[in-house]
């Protein structure tokens, strides 16, 4: 066998942290192994129906391989694996401050930043947002608007005033990285998607009666997808509405699959939905299950069956 051919073919990398690796190894559960790198590829963010689609697992089978991950310590209960090798070089305090006095961009970058957060940034601060500047190669103009976004955010969900440690920036500033965001154009496009969906996100809120609370991780992220698919506050309002009527409750699972069910037949509309989805009538199923004990079993093992694919 040639050596020199047994190379991976891969333009994009995905970091994996090697104690990872090893105990992936060790386990021997490919499906395990799978699962992570899913996860890792998705953002350490666990959605159990998407999971079952892309590895062709059910959804049972996949929260069985998530408990795994969780007991090997690679899957905490945030649902997110750990975190890639993922850090900023360690670079020394004598060089950022000769960048600082060579560099007239990074100097005025580092004035904003003391501004935004309002302190004098420590050598590690200094060190963090050197290497934003100098390892992700993020344009200073561009770090600035993503500063100011995150003291933004940092003082309407904890109030104005408290301290914003720099690992929100520097976590954010991979976020941004991740998507390409290397222009002051595309900066100021994406902050402005930011705040529609979250202007989106709070009218169904309110739609869904979801009031005097924040919302969860999880809410917020099938809002987000569901947003994406095309769909708004009113058709989303339905959805809730037939997901109480059939399971007793706002079931957020039990919802996404209506409201995928309607997107793979392009109904996005309140008007749409009523047209192309229409439910029979109570009293044409009351007529059927009447019309003979047969039909009556057919329909009591209708519903058990969908009791039974709710519950896995």
């Amino acid at each position: 066998m040639d050596d020199a051919k047994l190379k991976l073919n891969s333009p994009r990398l995905l970091a994996v942290p090697l104690q990872d690796a090893d105990r992936l190894l060790e386990a021997g559960d490919g499906d395990c192994a799978l699962l992570y790198l899913h996860l890792v590829k998705n953002g350490g963010v666990l959605d159990p129906d998407r999971a079952a689609a892309e590895l062709r697992l059910s959804v049972h089978a996949v929260e069985a391989l998530a408990l795994r991950l969780e007991r090997m310590g690679l899957l905490d209960r945030g649902e997110r694996p750990a975190a890639p090798a993922r850090e900023i070089p360690e670079y020394q305090a004598a060089d950022v401050v000769r960048r600082s006095r060579s560099d007239p961009a990074f100097r005025d970058l580092v004035k904003e930043a003391q501004a935004a957060l309002g302190r004098v940034l420590s050598s590690t601060d200094l060190k963090k947002l050197f290497g934003i500047y100098d390892d992700l190669a993020l344009p200073a103009d561009v770090i600035m608007l993503l500063i100011h976004h995150c003291r933004e955010e940092h003082d309407e969900r904890y109030g104005a005033g408290r301290n914003l440690g720099f690992a929100a920036i520097e976590k954010e500033a991979y976020s941004w990285f991740d998507r390409e965001i290397v222009t002051y154009e595309q900066a100021e496009a994406w902050l402005e998607e930011l705040a529609r969906r979250k202007s989106l996100t709070g009218q169904v809120q309110q739609a869904l009666g979801l009031r005097g609370r924040d919302l969860t991780a999880t809410e917020r992220r099938y809002i987000y997808s569901w947003l994406e698919l095309g769909f708004g506050p009113e058709p989303l309002a339905l959805a809730a509405e037939r997901t109480v009527e059939n399971t007793g409750g706002l079931k957020w699972r039990y919802m996404d699959s209506i409201v995928r069910s309607w997107h793979s037949k392009g109904l996005h509309t309140v008007e749409q939905i009523e047209q192309g989805d229409r439910r029979p009538e109570r009293t044409d199923r009351r007529q059927i299950a009447a019309a003979s004990p047969d039909a009556k079993e057919l329909e009591r093992m209708k519903r058990l069956r969908e009791k039974l694919h709710e519950q896995h």
